[in-house]
């Protein structure tokens, strides 16, 4: 895989370029950002339902949160363009401009579907969700219109601070916002605020504050002048206008529109089961949680892209199988041994519908940590191959397959959220399919 002359035997983990040590230590803080990061989902849901109307507000904010990060999707991978354009002061202005462009009109969008009667055709005839689920979710919506931008913002300084190895800094970025969602979580919880309201508050405060300390580390550890130290001749390949970063960008960006579409169709289809109001609730809660224990494996793609040309193969691959399967432990945990079973009625407010409910999902989907790591595994290694465009094949196949997975399962009478995870994995193994078919293409 790594055919440089200075390559030495793949055996070797202490002297043969990047060592396992060196991977773990790049990762985990990057890791505990992304945990961090996801773990709000999973502390909203449990905040939530202890306050008034649980069912109705964990329904709300779930479809609510499905379009925002839908609105968000196409700026997704700016972090993983920043992590691989941030070593060229051109290309890494190049970027910026499109940050912020795009990100402000993705807000603008946002804007626009807050005028009540395009909410109300969006909640109840797009996705098929109740008046009372609809009216629940209005007061998060009104709250995040600036989400897209903000994200946009976040991700392009934290992809500089990767870039420059500064990691830690976007783990105590992350750590501040989980403090954030935690105080906010407890102070709403113990003056009983309207659920709504809270979440609102409670996840745009967060990225708010997670984008000015990435903003602030950034200039602070001097992350740009270090890369401008490290440019090469190899930078001048980049993309350095704005329309060529555009046209660099648009398979990631569709991919994630894909990815997060096929998302919100999901809700759509789950709305329609025979179980949807409960459905709706149980899906955001339990999705959250598996995706906020997931997502740990997910930095693995930024050490793929930025340590590939150093590390031998045989290393590459024990330190996913170290990551996925550490990951996998938890989920297979919480669904299928008593103690799990006990965290998992405290988690959710001890709501015996929403435990009944959500059990069987964390069941089904326990594997996806594992699966997850191998995933971003083949994507960090087909952006560092420039084949992009497979990476959005394989996320159409992904999304093709959970939804017909899913929406041939509720159409003969199962349950909405099951069927949900049951498509969810369908989409992840396809795409795991098509990446590697990708990557064994000359």
């Amino acid at each position: 895989m790594n055919s440089s002359p200075q390559s030495k035997p793949a055996g070797n983990y202490t002297t043969s370029g990047r060592s396992l040590l060196a991977l773990l230590t790049q990762f985990i803080p990057l890791s505990l950002s992304d945990v961090a990061m996801t773990l709000g989902d999973p502390l909203q849901t449990s905040a939530l339902s202890r306050l008034p109307f649980p069912q109705e507000t964990l329904a709300g904010v779930g479809v609510v949160k499905g379009v925002a990060v839908f609105l968000e999707s196409p700026i997704i991978m700016i972090l993983h363009a920043s992590t691989a354009l941030g070593g060229q002061a051109k290309s890494r202005r190049a970027l910026w401009q499109f940050t912020v462009i795009v990100g402000l009109a993705l807000s603008g969008i946002f804007l626009l579907l807050t005028w009540e009667p395009v909410y109300n055709w969006l909640l109840l005839d797009v996705f098929g969700v109740t008046s009372s689920i609809a009216a629940r979710g209005r007061t998060t919506f009104l709250l995040m219109f600036l989400w897209p931008f903000v994200i946009a913002w976040r991700r392009f300084f934290q992809g500089l601070l990767i870039r420059a190895q500064k990691s830690i800094a976007v783990g105590w970025a992350s750590a501040a916002r989980l403090t954030w969602v935690i105080v906010a979580l407890t102070v709403g919880v113990s003056w009983r605020l309207d659920g709504a309201f809270l979440a609102g508050i409670t996840m745009m405060g967060a990225i708010l504050i997670e984008a000015v300390l990435v903003t602030w580390f950034c200039m602070r550890l001097g992350a740009i002048a270090i890369l401008n130290q490290q440019a090469n001749s190899e930078t001048k390949k980049l993309p350095q206008t704005f329309g060529k970063v555009t046209v660099y960008y648009l398979p990631l960006a569709s991919t994630m529109l894909v990815v997060w579409g096929a998302r919100a169709i999901l809700l759509s289809l789950i709305a329609r089961s025979f179980d949807g109001s409960l459905a709706l609730a149980v899906w955001p809660a339990a999705w959250g949680l598996l995706l906020s224990i997931a997502n740990g494996t997910r930095m693995i793609q930024q050490v793929v892209i930025s340590a590939y040309e150093e590390t031998p193969k045989r290393t590459l691959m024990t330190f996913v199988m170290i990551v996925g399967l550490s990951f996998t432990v938890i989920p297979f945990f919480l669904g299928f041994t008593d103690q799990g079973l006990f965290l998992l009625r405290q988690f959710l407010g001890n709501n015996p519908s929403l435990v009944q409910a959500s059990r069987p999902i964390i069941q089904i989907l326990s594997c996806l940590p594992l699966l997850l790591a191998v995933q971003n595994t083949f994507q960090g290694l087909l952006i560092h191959k420039g084949k992009n465009w497979f990476i959005n094949l394989a996320t159409i196949a992904a999304a093709t397959s959970t939804l017909l997975v899913c929406g041939s399962l509720i159409f003969t009478g199962h349950s909405g959220a099951t069927s949900a995870a049951y498509g969810m994995l369908a989409g992840v193994m396809s795409e795991i399919i098509v990446l590697l078919f990708a990557l064994k293409r000359k």
